[in-house]
């Protein structure tokens, strides 16, 4: 058993395990045998992860990709057999009959043969003999009723049958838009996951190398309180910076563990604290160009999905056989309700799209902000050479300018990686997956 078919496999025994009911919890004082199903996933060891085979292993590793296509199978199977079980059912004919019961359908009926009789000398033909044939009559006509009887369930039995593989067959198409949902959703969050870690990969090689020189300001400010041209205040202040710096630098620390921990899990490779993570080629920064919401509806995969029930609500509503008023009544207003749902549905996602475009939007201007910030920081750097070159300035000061403008830099760096996510929402969007 490989561990995808073994991951789903306990999922649904922890879906069984979860509806039992709470008395029985109650009532159990001991723990009795339990079954465990565990096994040692065997994960690769990887020196180096980019983003295009992150994702490749992100979509091959998953889970929910798995269960729904497991699903779709599962529904496709029960309406194949349910249709087998439709055509099984097949009612019974009954031929009726009749038995002359009285002494004049006795005659008529010896007449009709060519026998003459008379049943004042043929005694035969008394109250023994139609009464003993109305019994036979009573119970043929019994029979008639009982065939028609089952006749009727049998054939009610069919038309529910029918409507439950037609909403099965809805079912499969939902569930089919759902795996490619899921495909989208997948690769939009496993790509936002792969820039936090990035982006926190970048922010900590910042951070580290800025310790480096709030631990050499400390050094110099004991430096100059030795010759009298710094206090111990000077000294204490210099030392309290580098611990908040430290501090904050184990937490950012921290985060970057757990955001390779969860990574690496997710797309099924062992965890490696050393592992290169690549940079994104990020060619161009671009205004993000609108798509007409209209159409990005129409290519939304929950108003497929909509659209897919409501269709199923309007075939039930003209083909179900119902036995009452009240039963033609509940199919119109759950016809009505799945139309109100489609518009609420149109509604939200409308709402959304106009979320994401402006979020995309905001993301470009930050980093525009950002670009022009940094080009007038290394403006200044350059200005700062000068000044180092003609001996006005030392040579610690300009590597401190030097750190400002890679901070700045990094700065930059987190907002393109940013506006690369919410570009990629949005195109994420414009196929179909709207969140």
């Amino acid at each position: 058993m490989n561990r995808r078919t073994f991951a789903g496999f306990c999922a649904a025994l922890l879906i069984a395990a979860a509806v039992q009911p709470a008395v029985y919890a109650e009532t159990v004082t001991e723990d009795p045998k339990q079954n465990l199903y565990l096994s040692a996933p065997v994960l690769e060891t990887v020196a180096s992860i980019d983003l295009p085979s992150v994702l490749e292993r992100a979509l091959t590793d998953s889970n929910n990709l798995q269960l729904l296509l497991l699903k779709y199978a599962a529904l496709n199977s029960k309406e194949q057999d349910l249709k087998a079980q439709r055509e099984s059912l097949v009612g019974g004919s009954f031929t009726g009959g009749h038995l002359p019961d009285t002494p004049e359908e006795m005659v008529a009926g010896m007449n009709a043969q060519g026998v003459a009789v008379d049943p004042a000398d043929n005694l035969w033909l008394g109250p023994v003999t139609t009464v003993t044939n109305k019994a036979i009559n009573q119970l043929i006509q019994g029979m008639g009723t009982m065939s028609a009887g089952m006749n009727e369930i049998i054939q009610q039995q069919r038309e529910q049958l029918k409507t439950t593989a037609h909403q099965l067959s809805t079912d499969q198409r939902n569930a089919l838009l759902q795996k490619d949902e899921a495909v989208e959703a997948i690769r939009l969050q496993t790509t936002a996951q792969y820039v936090q870690l990035l982006g926190l990969k970048k922010q900590l090689a910042f951070m580290q190398d800025y310790a480096s020189v709030l631990d050499k300001e400390v050094k110099k400010a004991m430096l100059f309180r030795e010759q009298g041209l710094a206090s111990n205040e000077d000294v204490l202040t210099a030392t309290k910076a580098l611990n908040k710096h430290k501090d904050e630098l184990a937490l950012l620390n921290q985060n970057y563990k757990l955001a390779l921990v969860q990574l690496s899990f997710d797309i099924g490779i062992a965890y490696n604290p050393s592992l290169e993570v690549k940079d994104i080629a990020i060619v161009t920064v671009e205004p993000v160009q609108r798509a007409d919401t209209e159409t990005i509806l129409k290519n939304a995969y929950q108003m497929k999905m909509s659209a897919n029930n409501i269709d199923e609500a309007a075939w039930q509503q003209s083909n179900t056989v119902t036995q009452n008023t009240y039963g033609g009544n509940y199919l119109g207003v759950n016809l009505a309700i799945s139309g109100m749902k489609n518009e609420q549905t149109q509604l939200e996602l409308t709402k959304k799209i106009e979320a994401v475009y402006t979020e995309a939007e905001n993301a470009y201007l930050a980093y525009t902000t950002e670009a022009r910030n940094t080009a007038e920081v290394k403006a200044d750097l350059n200005k700062m050479k000068v000044r180092y070159d003609a001996g006005v300035l030392s040579r610690h000061d300009l590597q401190k300018f030097e750190l400002k403008v890679r901070g700045q830099e990094t700065t930059l760096e987190a907002a393109k990686l940013k506006y690369f996510v919410l570009r990629e929402k949005s195109r994420a969007m414009e196929k179909g997956f709207i969140s």
